[in-house]
């Protein structure tokens, strides 16, 4: 009896001090300086850290095998977030050994090559309020080449605030938002000038500009969110297409298919969320790095790769600049990629695009694996879903020099709530580029979102 006690007690601590640290006093760092030196600098302090038993004076290492540096475990005031400093000519894994409470925690983190980098990251679990309050270890090894050198030049920590779940900026018409559990992919537009609503006739949801006037019933709702938010595979966001099962790979299965390897912003099949790396918020911009899931495996089968996404509103419309680097190392596969994949409410039903000078409809679009994958192909660029009238209210989607998109609704006609955003109906709409899944490559693109009538969104995006 006595033995179950103690061992009550003790897991009481164990998890007391671990999981979360969110009860600490809240004395956030809003500077994030890196401090560098000659050698090796720890939150300041000049620092000789040891590989192999022996002491690494210049801070320069050679890898030809995984090294791991003893730092001798150095405590630190509580923090969430570490910035490191450093050179090196390939690209790099690492991993962080450190304390949490009473638990020792080691993470893994990638680097690129760079003559002056600066990476910087979340640790695991912040969300939830976990902190650490030392340092044990950092350990390299060279990914893409036999042999690399690094330099390391210093180590901070800070203890930053968490932002809220959903962080928004609001200008020129818009507010939109991302959503932190969901690798901060798009989860959130409005148009606050358009007066858009959301009414229901005769069981069904419609939105529209002025729905309330068009339709002669009174609106439910005037804060329209018109990305879909189901779920993690939804929302606008970065997912890329690479390997099937190899010697180095193995993928899940998803609606009865085999499934490649898919890094997804959002998260995984399963509602997992994808690991936030870091945010950086003004009042004119958002920006989001994080590790995203692999859409048909466990949270457990993290991706080695990195997307980062940078949120602005400008000349009338949603701008986003995308980039991804993939650090896995499996073999290249040529294939179609969504760039971005986009979810919009299913009210907004109708599909238009603009080719040969005129502007083309498609009013009844199905769920697109039963429709054969349809594809449209619009040289201005860009595609939207609007309403079912020829002067309805809709979304649309823009990517400089591409004109091949993937189109359909799921469900529709179905069941629609109050917040058709967060319903099983989507529209969706995949901007297409064929690329081969290439790691060690850092890939960039931009993509803009614009609301209006089918006019309107064209004439936005034929002004960019």
């Amino acid at each position: 009896m006595f033995s179950k006690i103690i061992a009550l007690v003790l897991s009481f601590f164990i998890g007391f001090f671990s999981y979360p640290m969110s009860f600490l006093p809240s004395n956030y760092d809003t500077s994030f300086h890196v401090n560098t030196g000659s050698f090796f600098m720890l939150n300041g302090d000049y620092l000789e850290p040891v590989v192999d038993g022996e002491v690494l004076e210049d801070s320069t290492i050679v890898l030809d095998k995984k090294v791991t540096v003893d730092l001798d475990y150095q405590k630190a005031d509580w923090f969430n977030y570490f910035t490191l400093s450093y050179e090196t000519d390939a690209y790099v894994k690492g991993v962080i050994t450190y304390k949490a409470g009473v638990v020792d925690k080691s993470e893994e983190f990638f680097l690129e090559p760079s003559e002056n980098g600066n990476f910087s990251s979340f640790i695991d679990n912040c969300l939830n309020g976990t902190k650490a309050n030392g340092v044990y270890s950092l350990s390299f090894e060279p990914l893409n080449v036999p042999s690399a050198t690094i330099k390391l030049r210093g180590l901070d920590t800070f203890n930053r605030e968490i932002p809220d779940r959903e962080v928004y900026i609001e200008k020129d018409g818009y507010k939109i938002g991302v959503d932190m559990l969901w690798g901060g992919a798009l989860s959130y537009l409005e148009d606050t000038n358009s007066n858009v609503e959301a009414v229901k006739v005769d069981g069904r949801v419609y939105v529209d500009s002025n729905a309330s006037e068009r339709y002669g019933k009174k609106a439910f709702s005037k804060n329209v969110n018109l990305i879909n938010r189901y779920d993690p595979g939804r929302l606008v966001q970065q997912s890329y297409y690479g390997t099937g099962d190899c010697e180095q790979y193995t993928g899940g299965v998803f609606m009865d298919n085999k499934w490649n390897y898919n890094p997804v912003q959002g998260g995984n099949q399963f509602g997992d969320s994808s690991k936030i790396v870091d945010v950086r918020c003004t009042e004119k911009s958002i920006y989001i790095k994080c590790r995203p899931l692999d859409w048909s495996l466990p949270k457990e089968n993290i991706t080695p790769s990195y997307m980062e996404a940078t949120y602005t509103i400008e000349n009338g419309a949603v701008h986003v600049e995308c980039r991804y680097v993939d650090f896995s190392g499996y073999p290249v596969v040529s294939t179609s990629q969504e760039i971005p994949a986009f979810y919009c409410i299913e009210p907004l039903n109708r599909f238009v695009y603009a080719n040969g000078g005129e502007i083309k409809s498609e009013p009844d679009l199905i769920f697109w694996p039963d429709a054969g994958y349809p594809k449209f192909f619009s040289d201005e660029n860009w595609s939207a879903f609007v309403g079912q009238e020829e002067d309805s209210f809709g979304i649309g989607v823009y990517v400089e020099g591409e004109e091949e998109f993937l189109s359909g609704v799921f469900g529709r006609g179905g069941d629609l709530s109050k917040d058709p955003s967060k319903d099983g109906p989507t529209s969706y709409i995949a901007v297409i580029k064929w690329r081969d899944s290439t790691s060690y490559d850092p890939y960039t693109y931009d993509y803009y979102l614009a609301t209006g009538n089918t006019n309107e969104i064209r004439a936005t995006f034929n002004a960019l």
